[in-house]
C-alpha cells in the first residue's frame, strides 16, 4: 500500500524546475561546488538529520566516537549528497559523451553474460555513490530497458519529477514497489530486461529479516533473494562510487548465486543470500563511507 501523502512535504513544481535550470546552466564544477555548499547548509538547517548521521556513524565506527575524523565524515556525507543532487538536476546536460568519459565501468561483460542467458538481469545496488548514473551509463552500451524498483516519495510532485527525469535523462523506468511491483519485475525479467533493486534500506517483518550490517542486526529487504530463488537467477551487484578526480566508477560483480546445499530450506537460502549481498554492500561502503546515506535510520527495526 502506498504511504499517505503529507501536505507538509509538498514542493511547488516551479521550484523544482527553477533549481533544475540553475544547475543545468551552471558549469559542472560550479554546480558541484554549489551542491556541496547546499549540503553544508542542509546540515545546519536539518539538525535531526545531522544527529542521525552522527549516531549511525558512531554505531558503525565506535572507535571514532567523539573524534574530529567522525565529524569530518559527517560533513562530507552532506557534501556528497549535495553534489549528487546537483548531478541529478544536471542530467539533461550530461550528454552521452560526458557519461562515457566520466562514468567508468568495470566488468560490463557480466551484464552481457546474464543477458545472454535470456532470463533477464537481477541487479542490486546500495544508496551509495551516485547510483542514478548506473542506468545512464548502461544505456550507452546496451540496448536493453532498465527498470529501477523504488518506493514512492510522499510528495507526489517530487515523486513524479524524479521518475520523469530518471526516465527521460537517466534512461531508466521506475517500478513502484507498493503498486504490484513483483508482477512488473517478473514481466521485465521474462522480457530479458534489467531490474535494479536496492538492498540497503531498513525493513521489518514480513518483508525484512535481521542481517548483520556493520556488526549490528539490521532489518533488511529479502525481495532480491526471493526473486532470485524463485526464478533460479544469479544476483549481480552494481555499485557506483565518486572518484577524487570528480568522475565515477561503476563496478559490477561478483556474481552471486545459490551454491547452498539442498538440505537448506528456502528461508535459510534467502537469509544467506541476503547476508551475502549486505556484506558486499558494507565492504563497498567501508571504502568510501562518506558516500553512503547515513541519514537513513538503518537499524531502527532491531535497535532495542
Amino acid at each position: 500500500m502506498a504511504r499517505p501523502v503529507s501536505r507538509k512535504t509538498r514542493v511547488p513544481l516551479c521550484l523544482l524546475r527553477g533549481v533544475g535550470f540553475l544547475f543545468e546552466t551552471a558549469g559542472h564544477r560550479v554546480a558541484l561546488a554549489l551542491g556541496a555548499k547546499i549540503g553544508d547548509l542542509f546540515r545546519i538547517l536539518l539538525p535531526s538529520k545531522a544527529r542521525r548521521v552522527r549516531s549511525n556513524l558512531e554505531k558503525a565506527y565506535p572507535d571514532l566516537r567523539g573524534t574530529a575524523a567522525l565529524r569530518r565524515t559527517e560533513a562530507d556525507v552532506f557534501r556528497h549528497f549535495g553534489r549528487l543532487g546537483a548531478e541529478f538536476f544536471r542530467f539533461p546536460v550530461l550528454d552521452d559523451g560526458w557519461v562515457r568519459d566520466h562514468v567508468l565501468v568495470d566488468n560490463l561483460s557480466l551484464v552481457r553474460d546474464c543477458l545472454g542467458e535470456g532470463r533477464g538481469v537481477l541487479a542490486v545496488i546500495a544508496h551509495f555513490g551516485n547510483w542514478e548514473l548506473i542506468s545512464k551509463r548502461l544505456a550507452l552500451d546496451l540496448d536493453v530497458p532498465c527498470h529501477v524498483v523504488t518506493r514512492k516519495i510522499r510528495d507526489p510532485k517530487i515523486d513524479a519529477f524524479i521518475r520523469e527525469r530518471r526516465l527521460r535523462y537517466g534512461k531508466a523506468l521506475s517500478i513502484a514497489s507498493e503498486e504490484g511491483g513483483i508482477r512488473a519485475i517478473l514481466r521485465a525479467l521474462a522480457r530479458n530486461e534489467i531490474v535494479v533493486l536496492a538492498v540497503d534500506q531498513s525493513a521489518g517483518p514480513p518483508e525484512g529479516i535481521p542481517v548483520a550490517f556493520f556488526g549490528r542486526p539490521a532489518g533488511t529487504h529479502t525481495g532480491a533473494a526471493r526473486i532470485a530463488l524463485r526464478q533460479n537467477l544469479p544476483i549481480l551487484p552494481a555499485f557506483s562510487c565518486r572518484l577524487p578526480c570528480g568522475s565515477h566508477r561503476v563496478r559490477f560483480g561478483p556474481l552471486l548465486d545459490f551454491p547452498f546445499g539442498s538440505s537448506l530450506s528456502a528461508p535459510e537460502k534467502i537469509a544467506q543470500m541476503t547476508g551475502r549481498m549486505t556484506a558486499l554492500a558494507e565492504e563497498r561502503i567501508r571504502e568510501h563511507p562518506e558516500q553512503w546515506i547515513w541519514m537513513h535510520n538503518r537499524w531502527k527495526e532491531f535497535s532495542r
